[in-house]
């Protein structure tokens, strides 16, 4: 598949480190430091997107929880918030 054309320059500052890392892995799998860090920061997104949709899909996908009066919950939960407590949420656990 064809690379995307990369059209933005970004400027980072590295320590000694880091870049001597980069350069010894980049130099390693035969690409630039520059293809190595673009595919660090996908990976990277990548796992953080996919693990906030695993997330949103475990809450979509959970059993209801029993809410038998909400107004009274509402009040009990506001009640428990205000004196340091969590007491109405802890039973859900």
């Amino acid at each position: 598949m064809p690379s995307p054309l990369l059209t933005r320059r970004t400027q980072l500052l590295l320590d000694d480190e880091l870049h001597r890392r980069l350069r010894e892995t980049a130099a390693q799998r035969g690409i630039s430091m520059g293809a190595l860090i673009r595919e660090a920061i996908d990976e990277k997104l990548s796992s953080t997107l996919d693990a906030r949709a695993q997330a949103i899909q475990e809450l979509l996908d959970a059993e209801p929880m029993p809410v038998e009066d909400w107004p009274i919950m509402k009040r009990q939960m506001i009640e428990d918030m205000n004196a340091g407590g969590m007491s109405i949420l802890d039973t859900y656990n």
